[in-house]
């Protein structure tokens, strides 16, 4: 018979202290973020002074460098600020257009077109004006208008409403002879006068309306269906080429400083209810200032092992991206790889190829001929390459597969389709009528 009592038993839990919680915190901000948070911070604790960092480079100290047996010799400099690359395109649908269909000496003129749109998608400027800034034939410049005007959406680039839906019109291949006419007598349109447009396009009623209804269906400013500017992007870590190796520094241009305010702090009295408070604030302004070294300190250890591995993408670019996974990261630098995974979740590192996501450097491991090995995102660059080099001869999945094969890549139509699909890369149905139409 079991008789009732009570049993003892041990067990192990973490507890999440709030240092800790604090901690973990900071190590998911992105920089933006994270000086909100400071100043947020900053209007609580009456102890925390905040300062912008108004640092100016300086020589590299030799105590901040540090090298490895690799040949590939990299500094780190956790206070150096640098001046970070432009931030990406922040409308990529039509870059990608851009860099399809207008040769490669052509395409800064084309995106200088693109920059100088309104926010209706009109060009307010005259072609002649641009051409002259530009240094180009204006005939030529107008030609390139011609052809963007035709890109998705169309109708961007134009110069008048008429334009704008004529070039939609054109795209859908319904621009007759009687469409034209009535886009050339918009006036009469917008009087409603039906006798004259009814004579001038030489139709009878019904057609007139059947035309006037594929009208109202157009879009008067595409511009406005564009999605709004992306905010810059502010690089977290800085790479940049130091003699024959690389330099790797903290960004701490959007950081402001803390401090403590001493006469402040030289009030605090635990033996008066105003000095107890004063000193849990210091508790917590100390626990904060450490917590922001710790996360400098580990953002700056996981790039360094993370751009030490990937010395090849910065002299290279993303043909030469090595497989990398968060294990190997976490092994190397002794920390958790969960620990990794918030260290580089929205974090972004300035390099010789531009700025890009620190997650861009992990990748999986694919076969090639030789019995080696390539990373995903170098196979997905190749794949981007070939597209932008196909020309008139539009590269199917199937085509692009035995390409890459035959260079020696282990891949499958259906993996080439994926990433040409995260890539944003249209079907080559799509991008054949692209280029018809262009």
């Amino acid at each position: 018979m079991l008789v009732p009592g009570l049993i003892q038993r041990q067990s192990q839990s973490l507890v999440m202290t709030p240092q800790l919680r604090q901690a973990i915190a900071l190590l998911q901000y992105t920089q933006t973020d994270l000086a909100q948070h400071l100043r947020q911070v900053c209007e609580t604790n009456p102890l925390l002074i905040l300062e912008p960092d108004v640092s100016v480079p300086d020589a590299l100290p030799a105590s901040d460098e540090f090298h490895d047996d690799d040949p590939d010799h990299f500094t780190i400099a956790p206070d150096r600020p640098e001046a970070a690359a432009p931030p990406p395109s922040d409308r990529d649908d039509l870059v990608l257009q851009i860099r399809l269909s207008i040769p490669p000496d052509e395409q800064n003129a084309a995106f200088h077109l693109l920059d100088t749109l309104d926010e209706t998608g009109r060009l307010t400027v005259s072609v002649t004006d641009l051409a002259t800034a530009l240094g180009m034939d204006a005939s030529r410049l107008e030609e390139i208008r011609q052809i963007l005007m035709h890109f998705e959406p169309a109708g961007l680039f134009a110069r008048s409403l008429e334009e704008c839906l004529a070039a939609q019109l054109r795209v859908r291949n319904r621009l007759d002879p009687a469409m034209q006419i009535l886009l050339d007598n918009l006036d009469l349109l917008a009087r409603r006068d039906w006798r004259k447009l009814r004579e001038k396009c030489a139709l009878d009623q019904e057609d007139l309306l059947d035309m006037l209804s594929e009208i109202q269906a157009l879009d008067p400013h595409p511009g406005l269906s564009l999605p709004p500017p992306a905010p810059p992007i502010e690089p977290d870590l800085i790479v940049r080429a130091n003699g024959s190796g690389f330099r790797l520094t903290f960004n701490t241009r959007l950081l402001p400083k803390l401090r403590f305010d001493d006469a402040l702090r030289a009030q605090i009295d635990s033996h008066t209810d105003a000095g107890k408070t004063l000193l849990t604030y210091a508790t917590e302004a100390t626990a904060l200032i450490r917590a922001l070294q710790n996360r400098k300190q580990s953002l700056l250890t996981v790039g360094y092992a993370i751009v030490q591995h990937q010395a090849a993408f910065l002299r290279d670019g993303p043909a030469a991206l090595r497989p990398l996974t968060m294990r190997e990261i976490a092994e190397r630098t002794e920390l958790h790889e969960s620990t990794i995974s918030r260290i580089v979740s929205n974090k972004y590192i300035d390099t010789p190829q531009g700025t890009v996501p620190l997650k861009l450097f992990f990748s999986t491991a694919l076969p090639s001929g030789d019995g080696t090995t390539q990373s995903a995102h170098a196979i997905q660059h190749r794949l981007q390459g070939l597209i932008s080099a196909e020309g008139d001869d539009v590269l199917s999945d199937d085509a692009l597969t035995a390409l890459l094969q035959k260079e020696g890549f282990s891949i499958q139509r259906r993996t080439v389709a994926k990433y040409r699909e995260g890539l944003g890369i249209a079907k080559s149905s799509q991008r054949k009528r692209l280029r018809r139409t262009s």
